[in-house]
């Protein structure tokens, strides 16, 4: 059972990395990085709302605890890929770390925060709207 929720994880990546790319090709010169990457976070949380609440439509969670558990998983493979392919593509720590600072508008922590809180939330959804 948990099989599907990591792969479903993986078209979580697809969906960033094409929201990525569409903000470094489409409007990032014109609004500048920082602004991109602000508007490109608030896309993806959509987005990866949208795809998530349409996955457990079809595979329901079964418990507060499993939400946790998956919602764990896909913290770690998040944080796991983006440090991977930043340390992959010659990025220092600090500018891998630079993406978390809230202080200097960096608004990055959100997906992760997303992807570890998103099936909880979309459990407890769920829940209400049957009770």
């Amino acid at each position: 059972m948990i099989l599907r929720y990591f792969l479903a994880w993986f078209g979580m990546m697809a969906f960033a990395i094409v929201n990525g790319a569409v903000r470094d090709y489409a409007y990032k010169r014109q609004v500048g990085d920082l602004a991109a990457r602000q508007v490109s976070t608030a896309i993806l949380i959509l987005l990866f709302a949208v795809y998530v609440r349409v996955f457990f439509l079809r595979w329901p969670l079964r418990s507060a605890g499993q939400a946790w558990v998956i919602g764990s998983m896909w913290f770690v493979m998040t944080e796991v890929f983006e440090f991977g392919i930043g340390l992959m593509t010659g990025r220092s720590w600090s500018e891998l770390m630079h993406a978390y600072d809230l202080s200097a508008g960096q608004v990055w922590i959100l997906i992760p925060l997303w992807v570890f809180a998103g099936p909880y939330v979309f459990f407890r959804f769920a829940r209400s709207e049957h009770a």
